[in-house]
């Protein structure tokens, strides 16, 4: 979407081959295998795309991994891991672009959170947590940064991704009709949340037409967060 609007990508995965796949389907894209965790591995992606292209105006931070379970079953790897991804992940990238952006003269960041920062869930303390870190560091840089660059969350209630389809296979017992059937019960919508739509929300706070737009958390989750929760006594 973003390449469809003129804008020129720099793809970043910690597989070669899966940033390989996606810069092939977009008009003059960039290539480029990270670990968002690893500080000299995000310093150097982000020198690639500045030399590639010469300039960064605009920021996707959506790397991450989902994994839940009681907390007690939880190692301190584990956590930190989780931690590292999401948190970490968001503040390398961001740290690290800044003087590019700058140079600039202005742009945008958007970091994925999710509604597990909003609304608590069953065993997903340690990803709820990784997630309102996100958004509390997001709000205080936006703060920081603030005229240059604008820094906005998108918080994504269920959404179809490669991050998400193991969990709706999962949840319909591996019967993906049934998984979906049963995952777009959670929101007043009744349905998952396509990708392109998700790319909407980013693209638009991405964008001019958001020049005002800052220190935001854009909930894209149906209804979910706003919806009742059933208590039975």
């Amino acid at each position: 979407m973003f390449t469809e609007r003129g804008g020129r990508v720099a793809v970043v995965d910690f597989r070669a081959e899966a940033a390989q796949a996606s810069a092939d389907q977009l008009p003059g894209a960039l290539a480029l295998a990270a670990d968002v965790s690893d500080e000299g591995s995000v310093r150097a992606a982000v020198a690639a795309t500045d030399a590639h292209f010469g300039r960064i105006d605009c920021v996707l931070n959506a790397a991450g991994h989902a994994a839940a379970g009681p907390l007690g079953e939880w190692t301190y790897a584990e956590w930190t891991r989780m931690m590292a991804v999401h948190a970490g992940g968001t503040f390398l990238v961001c740290r690290e672009v800044l003087p590019i952006m700058r140079r600039g003269g202005d742009g945008a960041i958007v970091n994925i959170a999710s509604i597990a920062a909003i609304r608590a869930q069953p065993t997903n303390a340690p990803y709820g947590a990784a997630k309102g870190a996100v958004v509390a560091f997001s709000r205080q840089l936006a703060n920081e940064l603030a005229p240059q660059i604008r820094v906005n969350v998108v918080s994504p209630g269920r959404v179809r991704t490669a991050m998400t389809e193991p969990i709706i296979l999962a949840r319909g017992d591996g019967d993906w009709d049934k998984g979906m059937e049963i995952s777009s019960r959670f929101n007043p919508l009744h349905r998952i949340c396509d990708p392109s739509e998700l790319a909407d929300a980013i693209c638009f706070l991405l964008s001019r037409r958001a020049a005002y737009i800052t220190a935001t958390s854009l909930v894209v989750d149906g209804g979910e967060t706003s919806a009742p929760t059933m208590v039975v006594y």
